[in-house]
């Protein structure tokens, strides 16, 4: 259960102090004294080897690129940890939604665990937009990038806009919601390999904008790093849920 904070508490603050009063208590059932315990890891499903697509890391028995990778044809590779379900799910959900930041470490080791070895020149966290980051207080995007490749975000990707929440739109108006919502402003990155790391990867609208800024300001190839991958059901007309 998401641990309770007070609204009229800057959330910040109010992180801080449920970090204090509330006891550790693992993210996939509720034991104390962890953020995950092992069975639930053990119950982590991984988004890597057989039955996954070669290229975007979703679920796919097929032996070509699976159908979700039609509109990222310019992101190099799509490298996910875990599938987006159970366990993989409630940790994500905790730390963006529940401001559970202690979840950021465990995450970070897990998915530097699942990484493979990739040369690049710069990375970079999916941003936030100024208001958001104000109200969250954190960029989980960021947690995840330096504590797993223990590095700091390079600077200059913005988003330039807010947008509306993703969660639960339709696969089209996802990919309108976002469409020119991120700039480069920073240092050329002419023929660079980049790495761009997100939590969850869904119809990857997000993760294609940014690497399409990416790209405009010179980047050669873009690596995406996340997390999990949703792999959402492409012939489905229900709104896609995260």
């Amino acid at each position: 259960r998401p641990r309770p904070y007070t609204s009229a508490v800057p959330k910040p603050l109010a992180r801080a102090v449920a970090d204090l009063l509330y006891p550790l208590r693992c993210a996939g059932c509720g034991a104390f004294d962890t953020a995950l315990c092992q069975p639930c890891e053990a119950a982590l499903q991984p988004a890597t080897g057989p039955g996954r697509c070669g290229h975007c890391s979703a679920a796919w028995d097929g032996t070509e690129f699976c159908p979700r990778c039609f509109h990222l044809q310019h992101i190099a590779r799509i490298h996910a940890a875990f599938e987006m379900t159970g366990p993989a799910r409630r940790l994500v959900h905790r730390l963006k939604y529940s401001y559970y930041t202690a979840l950021a470490p465990v995450m970070a080791r897990l998915l530097r665990d699942s990484l493979p070895s990739i040369e690049a020149s710069a990375s970079f966290a999916v941003p936030l937009h100024p208001s958001r980051l104000k109200e969250r207080g954190f960029n989980q995007s960021e947690l995840l990038l330096r504590q797993a490749l223990a590095s700091a975000p390079a600077p200059g990707l913005l988003r330039t806009r807010r947008t509306d929440r993703q969660v639960g739109q339709h696969f089209a108006a996802r990919r309108t919601n976002i469409g020119g919502a991120f700039a480069y402003r920073g240092p050329s990155l002419r023929g660079q390999t980049v790495v761009l790391v997100d939590d969850v990867v869904t119809t990857g609208a997000t993760v294609s904008e940014c690497a399409t800024a990416l790209l405009d300001a010179g980047a050669r190839e873009v690596h995406v790093v996340a997390f999990a991958r949703a792999s959402y059901d492409t012939t489905s007309t229900a709104p896609i849920e995260d």
